[in-house]
């Protein structure tokens, strides 16, 4: 990058600080990025039900919904339940120490955006080092 300077080049220098800003950037957004986490009981709250309610509702198709085990929480499907962040997540990939968030349904794309310009930043850094 230095060569490409001494020589007046910078569109290489500008391009490679601006994937490096924007690799620092997409890490903000998808560490501080809600991954979708279970927030309330979606069917009826916290109140409970009771089972004359439960009976005047037609039953339908649709597959019932579970309850988390640790908080308690009527999961959607796909729902997991991460032991790092302590609260339910729709669509949970995995817990990500690296960005310390879930990969859940809000973020997955951005997190594998974020994977892709990082490679892209190592790939172009590594061909500068050698």
């Amino acid at each position: 990058l230095r060569k490409c300077e001494e020589r007046g080049e910078l569109l290489l220098p500008v391009l490679f600080f601006l994937l490096v800003m924007l690799s620092v950037l997409l890490y903000f957004a998808v560490s501080l990025m809600d991954p979708g986490f279970v927030l309330t009981d979606t069917v009826q709250g916290v109140q409970g039900s009771n089972e004359e309610m439960e009976s005047m509702i037609p039953q339908t198709t649709t597959p019932r919904l579970r309850r988390c085990g640790y908080c308690l929480l009527q999961q959607p499907m796909r729902a997991k339940h991460c032991q790092t962040c302590k609260r339910c997540v729709r669509r949970f990939d995995h817990h990500c120490p690296w960005i310390e968030n879930c990969v859940g349904e809000r973020n997955h794309r951005w997190f594998i955006v974020y994977l892709l310009v990082q490679l892209l930043a190592l790939l172009w850094a590594l061909h500068i080092a050698l």
